[in-house]
C-alpha cells in the first residue's frame, strides 16, 4: 500500500491585525507620503497627483520612500507611518 501525502496551500497568516486608520477630513497641513514600488513611470504618477493635490490642499510637505523593487516589501513601514500623515502609493509600467 502506498501513502499519499496531502499539503494544503492556506497559508499562515503571522501579521496582526491593525485597525484600518481613520479617514482623514483634509490633507491640510499634512506631511504627505509617497511610497514608490520602483516600476516604470510609477513615480512620475505620483509626482503628477502630488501637484494636483497641492494646487488644493496646504500640503506640510512630501517625503518619498523608494522600494528597491516591486517583489518586495518596504522597510520600517511603522517609521515611515510616524513621519506622515497621508500615503499615496500607485502601481505603473
Amino acid at each position: 500500500m502506498s501513502v499519499v501525502s496531502v499539503l494544503s496551500p492556506l497559508g499562515v497568516n503571522r501579521v496582526a491585525a491593525r485597525p484600518i486608520a481613520p479617514r482623514l477630513s483634509t490633507l491640510d497641513g499634512v506631511k504627505l507620503g509617497v511610497l514608490n514600488n520602483s516600476k516604470p513611470n510609477s513615480l512620475m504618477l505620483q509626482e503628477r497627483i502630488v501637484e494636483r493635490l497641492a494646487k488644493h490642499y496646504g500640503l506640510a510637505g512630501v517625503v518619498v520612500k523608494q522600494k528597491s523593487s516591486a517583489a518586495v516589501g518596504a522597510d520600517d513601514l511603522d517609521g515611515y507611518a510616524r513621519e506622515v500623515g497621508a500615503v499615496i502609493t500607485a502601481i505603473s509600467d
